[in-house]
């Protein structure tokens, strides 16, 4: 605003600055805050699904840990919740419940704040315009009879300019406060919508993570028997090796060993006896 109108306006148009100061600071706040909470991105939301329909949990808890934001936090408390064999659906709904309510708290954060300024301003406004009013009056009774519709008129434009700075303020600030109202109702009806449907996929997520045990069951049953088969491969050819280790010792034996005498007599006659 114009320094000449704010001295114009008075005290009044002070305030309305500065309250129009503090309604731009929590709409650039509330920006960023919605940026870093991660509340436009859905593109997780299926593919987080549709790793719980399949019973999943390792692939579907790695996706939502991997995400921030509030969407992805009640659909990772909800699978948890859905998960936990020893949790009762009251505990269950009020754990997700507490957890849904602090996200949106957060994210409802210092909108009261703008809901505030787009309220008061108006007010602020018309107050000040009714004391430049009064003002102008006043010193319309002092004049007496001499009485100049200029001054009057001054004083009347001067008084107005508080109500205009009031809606200045007080019609940005609404707006904003229904658009950011509307991103966390948005965002609430999502969180809403997601836990149903993971507590929807319950049944058919235990049934498929029965499907998957038994698949791991299997996997794990091959795998034992074909260590066991190598095992037993390898206990046979340790066997054979030493087999034909004997085997070879043995004729390594026979071969070194000293001939037999009837053997000896036929090679050396002179050795036998003369008859």
């Amino acid at each position: 605003m114009d320094i000449m109108i704010l001295q114009k306006g008075g005290l009044v148009m002070y305030g309305l600055a500065a309250l129009s100061v503090y309604a731009v600071a929590v709409v650039i706040f509330k920006v960023i805050q919605f940026r870093k909470s991660n509340v436009f991105d859905h593109s997780f939301i299926e593919p987080a699904l549709r790793e719980i329909k399949q019973g999943d949990r390792a692939r579907a808890t790695k996706t939502l840990a991997s995400t921030k934001g509030p969407i992805a936090r009640i659909m990772r408390v909800t699978f948890e919740c859905v998960a936990n064999r020893e949790m009762s659906q009251k505990s269950k709904e009020a754990e997700i419940m507490r957890v849904g309510s602090a996200d949106l708290r957060y994210l409802e954060s210092h909108l009261r704040g703008l809901e505030m300024a787009a309220s008061v301003a108006p007010l602020m406004g018309l107050l000040g315009t009714v004391i430049g009013m009064i003002g102008s009056f006043s010193k319309l009774s002092l004049s007496g009879t001499r009485v100049d519709p200029t001054v009057l008129a001054g004083g009347i434009w001067e008084a107005l300019l508080t109500t205009a700075g009031g809606l200045a303020v007080a019609i940005p600030a609404l707006a904003a406060h229904y658009l950011l109202d509307g991103v966390i109702e948005k965002v609430r009806a999502t969180m809403k919508d997601v836990s149903i449907q993971i507590l929807a996929l319950e049944d058919e997520f235990r049934r498929n993570e029965r499907a998957l045990a038994i698949e791991e069951s299997r996997r794990a049953e091959a795998n034992r028997r074909n260590v066991e088969e190598s095992e037993r491969k390898m206990r046979e050819d340790d066997d054979q090796k030493k087999r034909d280790e004997a085997d070879a010792w043995a004729e390594t034996q026979r071969k070194n060993s000293p001939q037999k005498t009837s053997t000896l007599h036929l090679l050396s006659p002179k050795y036998t006896n003369a008859t």
